[in-house]
């Protein structure tokens, strides 16, 4: 029988406040960054000091993130080709263990600088995507501006399938959606200002021959439209697609939410690559990261984009607001060029020349309001409140980088899974931060998911309380699966406990899925609850 799951309810009765954030603090939560002279990756606290570290047999290809179960999502640099080059993807657990290794290292068509997690476990990275002269000089393009291959780039969805394969379960091209007004005699032949949802094959004018004609760097997904935004450096744009199509629809102009296939929704930054604007309407220079700011967070809906050259010799960090309806459809206006026109925040520093990186580099906003940024050429860290004023910075041992994320995800497991016939046990780390040192922490489980967990005196709790785990794990009593599921976390803020399974235990919980997450409480105040973690009961 479902013994641990098997108990009698009781009453629960907690006065905890909830705390007021000061001004100019800095948010909570590690910041992730992987320097891209180093195999190693890092997640520091907001004191600086690494709490974690992955050693890896690669370089980075060139970005890490992580996965919601606390798995390492990490590019690798096997290929050799322009900057930004990888071939491949590795998910490392907590411990180290590399549980998926994936190669995308196809002669012409190599993954390079970004990828972007869909909520379905799928991955999307960038690749170069190989075009022969010939193809190239079919598709209008001036044949002086050829040297060998061009190789435009490529998003790519992979669906992890074993330890080191995965299938290909979407594609979108460059190369499908291009137009130009060079060669009258190609079936793309047009007026390029007519058309704002295709790419001009010849732009920039007189572009040089190298084969990584539209180097793009950096994608990022945005659930709620199931749309993509893609950096092209050398366009100075980001770009917007939709996602919701099919691969055949992706490769046309019709089809998916949008109706519009694989076209182009929405582009930003340099209206002159549309025949829209002049030189004094380019906004963006050697952009990077272009991003959405997520639900939940101030500014939701906005893109915030690192513009590396605003000012030649300074880079500043954008956050726009784009001409969007509720349903994910852009306007703009007849012959005009894409709004808008101005930004709703920008960070410049005092002096401007006191933050610059020419190339490489990245902004996210921060839940409480602030900003993370990565001047990546220098591989300085930090993070300013709406002010820009520096609450926070980290410089990097290893130099360069190429961007960094803030995870509020503080608690990890070593192992995600028990076997109910072997028994087992899976470490748990907890993760607060120094500034929650010697509070006390209380591990907490459900039966039935994460979603959509409750609220209490105003603080999310990412557990579903209706089942008898919920109830089992606020009692804590002796002979719990849980061990160590209360304490008081120590000087760095770190805590540990363990789930274990005794073995033989009852068949009938194989399959069961529990979650668990830690609740860090100071005398009458609820801190903070973690992020909720998943761990499998298999056979």
């Amino acid at each position: 029988m479902r013994s641990l799951l098997v108990l009698a309810s009781f009453p629960l009765a907690l006065a905890f406040t909830t705390p007021s954030a000061a001004a100019q603090d800095p948010s909570p939560g590690y910041t992730l960054y992987a320097p891209m002279g180093s195999s190693q990756t890092h997640l520091v606290d907001s004191a600086g000091v690494t709490q974690h570290t992955w050693s890896a047999s690669f370089l980075p290809g060139i970005s890490v993130y992580m996965r919601p179960n606390g798995n390492l999502l990490r590019t690798k640099r096997i290929a050799s080709g322009a900057g930004g080059v990888g071939g491949g993807i590795q998910e490392i657990t907590w411990d180290g263990t590399v549980v998926w290794d994936f190669d995308f290292d196809v002669p012409g068509m190599v993954q390079h600088h970004d990828l972007a997690l869909l909520p379905n476990g799928n991955v999307l990275f960038i690749a170069w995507d190989r075009m022969t002269p010939a193809e190239a000089i079919a598709a209008g393009r001036n044949p002086a501006t050829i040297g060998s291959d061009l190789t435009p780039d490529q998003i790519v969805e992979v669906e992890k399938t074993g330890p080191t394969t995965g299938s290909i379960v979407w594609k979108w091209r460059i190369q499908d959606h291009c137009i130009q007004d060079f060669d009258a005699g190609q079936s793309n032949f047009g007026v390029v200002g007519d058309h704002p949802e295709l790419i001009d094959i010849n732009f920039p004018p007189g572009g040089a021959t190298q084969g990584d004609w539209t180097h793009s760097n950096g994608i990022d997904y945005i659930e709620e439209f199931d749309q993509v935004i893609l950096s092209s450096r050398t366009f100075n744009e980001f770009w917007i697609i939709d996602h919701s199509t099919t691969t055949a629809e992706a490769a046309g102009h019709t089809g998916g939410n949008s109706g519009k296939g694989g076209d182009l929704l929405y582009r930003w930054g340099n209206p002159q690559a549309y025949d829209r604007g002049t030189p004094a309407d380019t906004v963006l220079l050697g952009q990077h990261d272009p991003n959405w700011i997520p639900a939940g967070f101030p500014g939701h809906g906005n893109i915030m984009v690192f513009n590396n050259l605003a000012g030649g010799n300074f880079t500043t960090v954008l956050e726009l607001t784009p001409p969007v309806d509720v349903n994910g459809n852009y306007f703009i206006a007849p012959g005009a060029a894409f709004g808008p026109t101005t930004t709703v925040w920008e960070y410049t520093a005092n002096p401007p020349t006191d933050f610059f990186s020419s190339f490489v580099g990245g902004a996210i906003r921060l839940r409480n309001g602030n900003t993370l940024i990565s001047e990546g050429a220098t591989g300085s860290l930090f993070e300013v409140d709406t002010a820009g004023t520096t609450v926070w910075s980290h410089q990097s041992p290893a130099g360069t980088l190429f961007k960094a994320r803030r995870y509020e995800h503080n608690l990890w497991s070593v192992g995600d899974s028990v076997s109910v016939a072997l028994g087992g046990t899976v470490g748990l780390e907890l993760l607060a931060g120094p500034e929650h040192a010697g509070d006390f922490y209380w591990v907490l489980g459900s039966a039935s998911g994460s979603t959509p967990g409750f609220s209490f005196a105003g603080v999310h709790v990412p557990l579903n309380p209706a089942d008898s785990y919920f109830r089992l794990t606020l009692r804590n009593p002796p002979g719990s699966p849980l061990s160590g599921a209360t304490g008081v976390l120590d000087a760095a803020g770190r805590g540990n406990a363990s789930f274990a399974l005794p073995p033989g235990t009852d068949a009938s919980l194989a399959g069961l899925e529990l979650s668990h997450a830690f609740a860090v409480l100071s005398p009458g105040v609820l801190e903070l609850v973690s992020n909720p973690l998943p761990l499998q009961l298999v056979p």
